[in-house]
């Protein structure tokens, strides 16, 4: 997915609002690839299974990069996010 994608679709994913021009309301789309805070509000809405499958998604991405969970980037959170709720997409 581009990172335009990837937070047009962590921004609808969590606060169920649609998205005009990269803009949610009058505010634009917050970074969810770089904001660590951003990205912990969409988490908040994890409950349940849905945090447990979170977690092992993000234990596979960080894997990958040889890192531990709670040194992963928003970006990476973004990815285990988006995968948690079968928004993503994979390029082709």
């Amino acid at each position: 997915m581009t990172p335009a994608a990837q937070r047009i679709a962590v921004a609808c994913g969590w606060t169920d609002t649609q998205i005009i021009d990269g803009k949610y309301g009058q505010s634009e789309v917050p970074d969810y690839l770089a904001d660590l805070n951003a990205m912990h509000e969409a988490e908040k809405m994890l409950k349940g299974g849905m945090r447990s499958k979170y977690d092992a998604e993000l234990t596979l991405i960080c894997s990958q990069d040889y890192n531990f969970i709670w040194e992963s980037t928003a970006s990476q959170r973004a990815e285990a996010f988006l995968r948690t709720i079968d928004k993503w997409k994979e390029c082709k």
